[in-house]
């Protein structure tokens, strides 16, 4: 099986936002001690979150974190874009 240049980037953009997204969820549930998992997951994301964490820390007083929503959604956009310009 053969992948195209475009297959990849989705794979690639996919694998980064689900990892995301079971970052939310995993931050959701309590687990006693330190988990594996999650450290793997915090050390994943951690490099696309950190931008959009600094961003939304000048805006102190949230309840919640929007940094990985505000990530997907800018994540999305790139993966639109980089896949428009390999069809080009």
């Amino acid at each position: 099986m053969f992948y195209t240049l475009s297959d990849i980037v989705v794979i690639v953009f996919k694998t980064i936002e689900v990892m995301i997204v079971l970052r939310i969820l995993t931050s959701w549930v309590t687990i006693g001690g330190a988990s594996t998992f999650r450290s793997f997951l915090r050390d994943f994301t951690d490099p696309v979150l950190k931008p959009f964490k600094v961003a939304l820390h000048l805006n102190p007083g949230m309840g919640i974190d929007l940094a990985p929503i505000i990530a997907l959604f800018v994540l999305y956009q790139v993966e639109l874009l980089v896949l428009h310009l390999i069809r080009l």
